[in-house]
This record gives C-alpha cells, structure tokens and sequence, in this order.
C-alpha cells in the first residue's frame, strides 16, 4: 500500500545500520524541523508525552527495507535542561535492525526519551542499545489519554513512512556521535556531547533560528 502512515509507539527501538554519511548540522536541523513539524501537523504525536520528556531524537532513514538490510539514519539529539531545550548533538546509527519490517524510500522517526539516563546513554558515543528485551505496540497518538505506564517507558517512537508493511523484526544497533559535524556546527573542535546536552556548550548566535524552529515545535 502506497502513502500509507504507520504509527509506532514502543518501550525500545532497534534501528537500521548506517550507510557512512556524515550530514552537516546545517542540514539536519531544516530537515528535523521538517519532520517534526509534519507529524505535529498531522496529529500524530502525543504532545503531553513531548511535554513530559527529558529528550528527543529525530532521524530520517531513506532507500532501503528498515529490518530487512540497507543503510543507515542520520539525525539529532536533543535534552531538557534547567535552561529549556539543548542544542541538537547530530547523531548516526549502526548495526541493526528497526525493530519492526517497514519498507518504503523515506522513514522518519522521533523517539521521545522519557527518562535522563536514558538521554544520557544516547548521548555517548558507540553506546549498544540490546535487542533482548525490546518490545513493540501500537501506541497512542495526538491527545490520547496518557497512564501511568506510558510515562514509565524508556522510549516512544513514532514513524512516518510510505509504502509500508508492518511486522515485528528486532535486532540490536548502536549509536554513533556525528563528533565532525557538531565541531563545524559550534565552533568549537572539542565539543563533547554531554557539554552540548547539558547547554554548556550554546548555539551559537548566528545559527540559533533553524534550531528556534524545532523548540518551537515541541511547546
């Protein structure tokens, strides 16, 4: 089936292998802004989990089967700190499958992170999110009630995807810190991404309205 929308909610998420690429901050930030305001748009996040959460991933993943083999996201991560929204820190993945079988050419993903140690772990390069306790299921979207359990999880996902058949498929992966772009982005050759996570290291001036746009998005 063609342009079809596929919601998923889950406590954990495995994802596709990555291809090499190394976007530019420049480039991530007006396409996750894209892709956050369209599933905004749409209804299809649940804006009280995003109130609620301690952190965000927006990836897009393109030309290939998600769970069946191919190449690999490209995206940011962000935190809530004291002083609002961080910067994004750009981000890759590795060496897995997404979790459930979707085929199509263009799959966007957010992941709410609902918990600090989690946002901290995706914050650290080459860090192992396993397979062996990852679960899947539908979850709600725009302004469904919200329990006990949803705010309890580790992870909400949700994917935007074309041409796709839904299956549980999951695999382990790894995230992978984008360390090139985020030194081009802030000036700063040793930027770190727990400095960036933790608004120690600020956008810098210039680049602040694209990243304006994305928190923007999430009030």
């Amino acid at each position: 089936m063609k342009n079809m929308l596929r919601i998923l909610l889950a406590t954990l998420i495995a994802l596709p292998a990555a291809n090499g690429r190394a976007e530019s901050l420049e480039k991530l930030i007006p396409d996750c802004a894209e892709i956050l305001g369209k599933m905004k748009r749409e209804d299809i996040l649940n804006m009280e989990l995003v109130k609620e959460a301690k952190g965000i991933v927006i990836l897009n993943v393109t030309g290939f089967s998600i769970g069946i083999g191919g190449s690999g996201g490209d995206g940011i991560l962000m935190a809530k700190t004291e002083k609002g929204w961080s910067g994004p820190v750009a981000i890759t993945t590795d060496g897995g499958t997404l979790g459930i079988d979707v085929g199509g050419t263009d799959n966007d993903i957010v992941i709410l992170l609902m918990k600090e140690g989690v946002v901290s772990k995706w914050g650290t390069d080459g860090q192992h999110f396993s397979s062996a306790s990852a679960g899947a299921v539908m979850g709600p979207k725009g302004g469904a009630a919200v329990d006990a359990s949803m705010r309890d999880r580790d992870f909400h996902v949700y994917i935007w995807n074309k041409g796709a058949e839904l299956g549980v498929n999951f695999g382990g992966f790894d995230v992978n810190i984008n360390e090139e772009a985020n030194a081009d982005f802030y000036g700063k050759p040793m930027v770190s991404a727990k400095d960036i996570l933790n608004s120690v290291a600020e956008v810098p001036a210039s680049k602040k309205d694209g990243v304006v746009r994305i928190t923007d998005l999430l009030k």
